[in-house]
């Protein structure tokens, strides 16, 4: 079982988390429908207004980028999306020429990419929790990510199993960090793992 343990710097943030968490845990589920549902309309009753915005609710089901940012703005707050914005501008600026990454992609990343079972979202204290969740297989979108996300809504990501270790987390700036192997923790959370 993989985890990431975190702190929690604003609780309103981590409440606004949960609604991500949740969303994200219904997307995993086979029975869950990415597209919306248009309404039936009843174009004879409608005047021309009504027609007009019908037409336009239907124009968005069909545009796919307006789909999934119509999700996004469900439950990434603005706060968290001007967080995602920074860290992709870093980014692009690292990339150069070899292309843009833009916000929805760490959107598309989180339903998509990040291919995990996510088990469980648990308050360990007050101010620390951990998130549990477990994949099939190697490589699974990695963690960095992940942690961007945590970060984007004041959650700092301190610890982590990544399916081979133990780390702590050290954060050098907003985006940038590095793992501590804690070899004897490893040792002890595989042997644990083993006996359940």
């Amino acid at each position: 079982m993989l985890y990431v343990k975190f702190k929690i710097q604003e609780v309103d943030k981590f409440n606004d988390f949960k609604k991500l968490y949740n969303h994200l845990v219904a997307v995993r589920q086979p029975d869950y429908n990415l597209e919306e549902e248009v309404p039936d309309f009843d174009w004879d009753a409608m005047n021309h207004k009504e027609v007009e915005e019908a037409l336009k609710i239907i124009d968005e089901s069909l545009d796919e980028e307006a789909v999934v940012l119509k999700r996004y703005k469900k439950v990434i707050p603005e706060y968290a999306n001007s967080f995602f914005e920074k860290y992709f501008k870093m980014d692009n600026d690292k990339l150069e020429n070899l292309g843009v990454q833009e916000v929805l992609s760490i959107f598309n990343y989180l339903e998509f990419g990040f291919e995990v079972d996510l088990n469980h979202l648990e308050l360990l204290t007050n101010d620390n929790g951990i998130i549990t969740f477990a994949t099939g297989n190697f490589p699974f979108g990695g963690l960095e990510r992940f942690f961007i996300t945590l970060k984007a809504f004041e959650m700092l990501s301190v610890e982590c199993f990544d399916g081979f270790s133990v780390n702590k987390i050290i954060w050098e700036s907003d985006f940038e960090y590095y793992f501590i192997e804690l070899e004897e923790e490893t040792k002890n959370y595989i042997q644990q793992q083993k006996g359940n």
